[in-house]
């Protein structure tokens, strides 16, 4: 199953914030917070908590939560490869995501 717009904005933005491997563990909140997931669910619409699409993230061994029931949360391996090899294929990816969470539309330019 391929990821959703909303789930790859959430890794690439995990990646930009070096939320990355279980050194220094990061709480969901904290998480949350980082990575502006206000601003992502609301570009997206999406209808889901951040915590059940983090699970999701978590199955597909994208994100790692080190076995803490979710307490922490961070980019595993499999998850940075992800983000590199999209940022390869997408390289205005970066670009997009800070317009989207700095709210400004640069589509048309």
């Amino acid at each position: 199953m391929a990821l959703k717009p909303n789930e790859i904005a959430i890794l690439l933005q995990m990646y930009n914030e070096r939320i990355i491997g279980p050194s220094g563990y990061t709480s969901i909140q904290t998480v949350r917070i980082k990575i502006n997931w206000k601003r992502i669910s609301s570009y997206y619409r999406v209808k889901e908590s951040f915590e059940s699409i983090a699970r999701k993230l978590v199955k597909r061994k994208l994100l790692s939560d080190d076995g803490k029931s979710m307490a922490v949360l961070f980019l595993d391996k499999l998850g940075v490869s992800f983000v590199v090899g999209y940022n390869k294929e997408n390289p205005d990816a970066f670009k997009e995501l800070e317009s989207i969470l700095s709210g400004v539309d640069h589509s048309t330019n």
